[in-house]
């Protein structure tokens, strides 16, 4: 593939994971829990998952970001 579609890419799918963070943050606000103490891991996994998927988006994003430039001085 050409750099320009691979940054591009990767600046797209970046944005495309820190949406969908948001989404599994709404949703798993939206969960009702059973009161169990300790929690069970499904949620503490669950709950962690926005996380996951906003440091990878980041991630994405700030090395496309990184390329695009790296293109434009050369």
């Amino acid at each position: 593939m050409e750099s320009k579609t691979v940054s591009a890419i990767e600046i797209l799918m970046g944005l495309f994971l820190i949406m969908i963070g948001f989404v599994f943050l709404w949703w798993s606000r939206q969960l009702l829990w059973i009161l169990i103490y300790p929690p069970p891991f499904a949620k503490q996994l669950i709950e962690s998952l926005p996380f996951v998927f906003w440091v990878l988006g980041a991630l994405l994003a700030i090395d496309g970001v990184r390329r695009k430039l790296k293109e434009n001085k050369t």
